[in-house]
């Protein structure tokens, strides 16, 4: 509200000098929307005055007197003229009590040092102290604070309004300008009294200031203008109003090693390197894999939209146990099986919306680097040969890794050596030296997929594969490594031990995990061991991949998500309420690559804030996607106000293509909100022309009938568009449809 009366201010200037007001205007519309609908509102003064400015018949519009009247009858600043008019231009108390709930939200905290006796407000039903400072260009700057949400926004009000005037300015005001404002029309008799009483004493603070003048002032305001001038140059200094809504916020990151959210630091300026623990491709993806694959998505694309290059590796697994006897089961290669499961897990990827990674490394193609790293850890005495096995038949060796030669094992997953085995997903060997070691090479069985290495043929333990792909492709050390919660024990602390041991450098510095998704049966991990699990393709035949993936977002990272089919369907509404806001709003095309939030224009800086705030968190994508349903909300009162006949109708007209740009560019951010909103609420590319032929049909014949008073007729075709899975939106311009669900 504060920052629209400022560019107020501009208009009213440029009117009363006759100048042109379309690009001063602007500038009102560029700092809208700083608080829901008090952009708007200033807007709607910025049209009153240009009416006023230039009329018809060369005479000032109605409008323009009634805001001129405000200044003139009660003395009051052209900024807090603005603010009360653009309040008293609301309908009703609720909307004036919502903005004056919202001025409160934005009023900064007043330090508790400077509520002293003196600068509280007697009289108050609430705590109120509000403080006078001199600035250097003779100005008064205002703080204040309040215990009650309504009297903290008059605060608010009285603080932004006041701010940046001189003495005789402040004095001058008539504080029964309140009551035209429509503010206090019913608050008690005790608010009431509290507001008088708070400006009374605003005004002896402000003669104070003037009497002792500018020295005295310094001196009298020590703890709080000195304080504020201490505070300037101090590390935690608030920048500039401008300069602080286009500044990302700094971005932490939990880190599983150190159990706390850390500072994101890459090892090479503007560039993070980032592994992902991939699939073992021998069957269907779940939605647990689902979930890791969006949420890294979610990952790599904020860091690039931060500006980061991002080199985003996920490996995939195409040589395990898993497959030789899937493989053996279904009579076909291992080979052939991994090859068609990992297309299928391409398309189901695809099909929620996640980017292809930089890089898809698999096992079989990185078998000289795997060898090399054994080599490497043999050489370096920890890695040994284990006893020849005769049953194994093809005169290969194991290989094994000592654990107890690297000293900070267990340190990622605070895990003892006593009593737990390091390495139990392959079968392996006897001829271990300890029952923790672990197989980096095992010696092949007759009939399994092998290779040659310098102890006969054989292939890869688990853990080797990734230290090996991730060095190959992102060098010693990561800047990011990420996979699911039951990977951190044992894969990753033994990663960590045969990449450290082998590279003589750190192995990652973020440990980043993805919760799993439990089963609703049992509320147990899905696992296709236990096969409890449900297939990305059997949720993608009720729910389109945006909705599964907007599903996995609405949740903390890293909680387990219970899967839960209600949810699911209520995920899938709340994406569809956003796209309603969306259509049809003329939209930009989409940016090649999903562009930077550098270059996304920022109609609504609040919402832009709020959201980047919550990503910065830890992806806290939660939080994020409040702050889409925020700006959605103020949206669609945005497009209701351009239909309005009102003064407002071509301000807000003007602004809806501007915020429906910058709510799609957040929600590129998270990957959704990037299709077209009409497609996606008529069905998507699935519904035909046919359907849509009948559904306009139908829509038609209810509109017709409720014209023509005929309610039986007019509820027989509701009904049947009910059952064909279709929702009416009745709005002053008709009735509009869209489906009941998402359609990829």
């Amino acid at each position: 509200l504060s920052r629209s009366a400022d560019a107020a201010l501009g208009i009213e200037r440029a009117s009363s000098e006759g100048q042109r007001l379309g690009d001063v205007a602007g500038v009102a519309l560029r700092w809208a929307l700083g608080i829901p609908l008090a952009g708007m509102l200033a807007r709607s003064l910025s049209g009153r005055r240009k009416a006023g400015a230039a009329s018809r018949d060369g005479r000032p519009s109605r409008a323009r007197v009634c805001v001129r009247s405000l200044e003139e009858e009660f003395g009051l600043p052209s900024k807090l003229a603005a603010m009360s008019n653009a309040l008293k231009s609301l309908p009703n108390d609720r909307l004036r009590y919502q903005q004056l709930m919202a001025l409160a939200s934005k009023l900064p905290k007043m330090d508790p040092e400077l509520k002293t006796p003196e600068r509280k407000v007697p009289g108050c039903l609430s705590t109120v102290h509000v403080l006078a400072s001199l600035q250097s260009d003779g100005t008064i700057k205002w703080q204040g604070d309040s215990d009650a949400l309504i009297s903290k926004g008059l605060v608010a009000l009285l603080v932004n309004g006041l701010s940046d005037c001189t003495v005789e300015q402040i004095c001058n005001v008539q504080p029964e300008f309140i009551k035209a404002s429509g503010i206090t029309a019913s608050l008690t008799p005790g608010r009431n009294n509290g507001f008088f009483n708070m400006f009374k004493l605003m005004m002896q603070q402000a003669r104070a200031l003037s009497e002792a003048g500018a020295s005295a002032a310094a001196a009298a305001a020590k703890g709080g203008a000195a304080a504020g001038d201490a505070a300037g140059s101090s590390e935690e200094a608030p920048v500039p109003a401008e300069s602080k809504e286009w500044r990302l916020p700094e971005l932490r990151i939990h880190n599983t090693m150190a159990r706390a959210k850390e500072q994101l630091a890459p090892l090479k300026p503007g560039v993070v390197n980032m592994y992902v623990c991939g699939v073992t491709v021998y069957d269907l993806c779940h939605l647990g894999h689902a979930r890791i694959m969006v949420f890294f998505d979610v990952v790599a694309r904020y860091l690039g939209q931060r500006g980061y290059t991002v080199n985003y590796v996920r490996n995939v697994t195409d040589i395990d146990d898993k497959i030789i006897r899937r493989a053996a089961e279904g009579g076909e290669s291992a080979e052939a099986l991994a090859r068609r499961m990992e297309v299928e897990m391409q398309k189901d990827a695809a099909a929620l919306g996640c980017a292809k990674p930089t890089c898809e490394p698999r096992v079989s193609e990185t078998m000289p680097e795997i060898l090399s790293m054994v080599k490497s850890l043999e050489e370096g005495q920890h890695a040994y040969v284990g006893a020849a096995i005769e049953s194994q038949g093809s005169g290969g060796l194991d290989v094994y890794f000592r654990v107890r030669s690297f000293s900070n094992y267990g340190r990622l997953s605070r895990c003892s050596l006593d009593g737990n085995q390091a390495g139990a997903r392959v079968e392996i060997g006897g001829g271990k030296e300890a029952p923790e070691d672990f197989a980096l090479w095992k010696a092949a069985k007759a009939g399994e997929p092998c290779w040659e290495s310098p102890w006969g043929a054989g292939r890869p333990g688990w853990h080797i594969e990734c230290s090996a792909m991730a060095k190959k492709h992102l060098g010693d050390t990561l800047d990011i490594h990420g996979g699911g919660p039951d990977l951190l024990f044992p894969h990753h602390e033994n990663e960590i031990a045969q990449s450290e041991a082998a590279n003589g450098k750190p192995y990652a510095k973020l440990w980043m995990h993805c919760a799993a998704v439990r089963s609703s049966t049992g509320d147990e991990k899905m696992s296709k061991s236990l096969g409890n699990f449900v297939t990305i393709r059997k949720a993608l035949q009720s729910y389109a991949g945006e909705a599964i993936r907007f599903y996995f977002l609405s949740s903390q990272y890293r909680q387990p998500l219970l899967y839960s089919e209600e949810a699911l369907a209520q995920a899938q509404e709340r994406l569809l309420k956003l796209y309603t806001s969306l259509r049809g709003v003329p939209l930009p095309p989409l940016p090649v690559g999903g562009g930077s939030a550098a270059d996304t224009e920022v109609a609504a800086p609040e919402a832009w804030q709020r959201f980047h705030e919550a990503m910065s968190n830890d992806f806290d994508t939660v939080s994020a996607i409040a702050a889409l349903n925020e700006l959605s909300r103020q949206l669609l009162q945005l497009r209701q106000a351009a239909e309005a006949c009102s003064v407002a109708s071509a301000a807000a007209a003007d602004l809806v293509p501007r915020i429906a740009a910058q709510l799609r560019a957040m929600g590129g951010s998270l990957g959704v909100l990037q299709r077209d909103p009409e497609e996606v609420l008529r069905g998507g590319t699935a519904a035909d022309q046919e359907f849509e032929a009948r559904i306009d049909g139908l829509v038609a014949e209810r509109t017709a009938a409720r014209k023509a008073k005929d309610w039986t007729r007019a509820d027989a075709a509701k009904a049947e568009l009910t059952e064909l899975g279709v929702v009416l939106e009745d709005g002053a311009n008709g009735t509009t449809w869209r489906v009941g669900a998402l359609v990829s």
